[in-house]
C-alpha cells in the first residue's frame, strides 16, 4: 500500500517552477518547508508531537520521514486497537498541521501549537466516536484519560479483510 503526503508543500512546488515569494516553512519560518520538515522536524510540529506523548504519558521515536514517523507512532504493549485509535491521533495531527500552514499561507493566519494540538484531538475523538463501537467516553474524558479511552475501544471487523 503507497504512503502519501501532500505534495504541494513549498518545496515541491518550487521543484515544478510555480513562483513563490519564498520556500521557507509556514509554520516556524525557519527552514525550507518539506513534506519531511514540515510534518516532522518543524518546530512547530515537534511541540505538537511533544503534547501527543505527554498528554498519553508515553514518548516515542521521531523519524525524519513521514513515512517512518507514522510506523514508530505505536505503543508496545497494548492491544492492537490502542495503537489504531493513535494511528487515528497522528492522521488528525498531520491534518491540523496542514489546515494550519493553509491558513497561514491563504488567510495570513495566526500559527498556535497549542490549537494545533487542540483541534487534533478534537478530530480523533471525532473520528474514533463515529467508527467505534460502543464508545461510551465524553470528549471530557478523551482529553483528560486519554489511555482509558483508548483501551475501550472497538472497531469492528472489515468484512472485506
Amino acid at each position: 500500500q503507497r504512503f502519501s503526503t501532500p505534495s504541494y508543500t513549498k518545496a515541491n512546488l518550487a521543484r515544478r517552477g510555480v513562483g513563490l515569494i519564498n520556500n521557507i516553512c509556514s509554520l516556524c519560518g525557519e527552514e525550507e518547508e518539506t513534506t519531511s520538515h514540515l510534518f516532522c522536524t518543524c518546530r512547530v510540529a515537534w511541540l505538537v508531537w511533544e503534547m501527543c506523548s505527554g498528554w498519553v504519558g508515553t514518548t516515542f521515536v521521531s523519524h525524519r520521514d513521514p513515512k517512518d514517523h507514522f510506523l514508530s507512532f505505536r505503543m508496545s504493549g497494548v492491544k492492537e486497537s490502542v495503537n489504531q485509535v493513535w494511528g487515528c491521533v497522528w492522521l488528525a495531527v498531520v491534518g491540523e498541521l496542514w489546515n494550519h500552514r493553509n491558513r497561514k499561507v491563504f488567510r495570513n493566519g495566526r500559527v498556535d501549537h497549542i490549537e494545533i494540538f487542540a483541534m487534533s484531538q478534537v478530530k480523533a475523538w471525532s473520528w474514533v466516536a463515529s467508527k467505534a463501537q460502543g464508545v461510551c467516553f465524553s470528549f471530557y474524558d478523551w482529553c483528560f484519560e486519554p489511555m482509558v479511552c483508548m483501551r475501550s475501544v472497538i472497531f469492528p471487523r472489515n468484512s472485506s479483510s
